[in-house]
């Protein structure tokens, strides 16, 4: 196996290797890999043993936002085998898939965690559907990386909307595709994008249309409820807000009915779109996705998606 040293400018990083430090910079900030190993400081009183200077198979990761000349800030370690692709080599390679199929890329929003070591990008593209009353529900492709090894390169495609002035954002779990960060590994992201779009952007309309009116069952909307509130009580307690917010107007005395699929699917997905936490993100857009109802041939397609990656 390569060290990653050995690896360390063909995967775009800067190197001082008599120094032990790999770096990379972008639109967001700086990162660091040191090489580690245990201390060693020569003493007459107490004389050096067999594991001082010992080499250790991990580097440790750094980071530091541009501007801040000052401050970097220790953000774990990674192993020797790591696979390290930056943020910006990896949102490219999918703005040019989406621009080689000729499909316009209308906006793209940002996620950064607050230590740098995650990133989330959402670009959305136009839809090939003209129709004013979906008009603003976008297909959307969204970009996961680390500089930690605590997730994978991915790749998912979802839906942008535009609610109440709010611009929310969603990712089809079913529909990932994954490269783990590790040198070698046979996973990879070589799905054709153009398949997948071609079919994302002609099937939208069926999913909101499918899912506009099927009305959930009682234990269908709490089985969900309890779902988010694994995430968090507060974050239950906001989504179920939300679904009240968008529940129709009845009559005095009468008993409200059921929310359809999109009503929790659009609450969850704005309760989410707002949330800082990339982890209950995720796990949110999971609770989101389980209540839509998903056209047959998309489906296909999604499952498709994972068999290949």
């Amino acid at each position: 196996m390569i060290k990653f040293e050995d690896r360390a400018t063909e995967m775009g990083l800067t190197c001082n290797v008599e120094k032990g430090i790999y770096s990379y910079m972008d639109t967001h900030g700086r990162i660091m890999y040191r090489t580690n190993q245990t201390k060693f400081i020569p003493s007459i009183e107490d004389p050096p043993t067999e594991t001082d200077g010992f080499q250790i198979p991990y580097l440790s990761l750094f980071t530091k936002r541009n501007g801040d000349d000052n401050h970097w800030q220790y953000c774990g370690i990674v192993s020797n085998i790591y696979k390290f692709v930056g943020n910006e080599v990896l949102n490219d390679r999918v703005r040019q898939s989406i621009l080689g199929i000729g499909l316009p890329i209308i906006r793209e929003n940002t996620i950064i965690s607050y230590d740098l070591s995650r990133m989330r990008n959402e670009i959305v593209i136009q839809n090939g559907v003209n129709n004013l009353q979906y008009g603003d529900i976008l297909p959307v492709m969204i970009i996961n990386n680390s500089y930690d090894g605590s997730k994978a390169q991915s790749i998912q495609f979802g839906l942008s909307m535009n609610y109440n002035d709010e611009v929310l954002s969603f990712a089809f779990k079913l529909g990932e595709m994954k490269q783990i960060h590790i040198t070698g590994a046979a996973t990879t992201l070589s799905s054709d994008v153009g398949e997948y779009m071609e079919v994302f952007t002609g099937n939208i309309l069926d999913m909101i249309n499918a899912s506009f009116n099927h009305r959930l069952t009682e234990e269908q909307l709490f089985m969900t409820l309890d779902v988010v509130g694994e995430i968090g009580k507060k974050r239950r307690e906001g989504v179920s807000k939300l679904l009240t917010e968008l529940a129709p107007e009845v009559p005095d005395g009468a008993t409200p009915p059921l929310p359809t699929a999109w009503q929790v699917f659009l609450a969850v997905t704005r309760y989410s779109s707002f949330e800082p936490n990339l982890n209950a993100k995720s796990l949110l857009e999971n609770a989101a996705e389980s209540v839509l109802v998903i056209p047959v041939r998309m489906m296909d397609v999604l499952e498709k998606i994972n068999e290949e990656t």
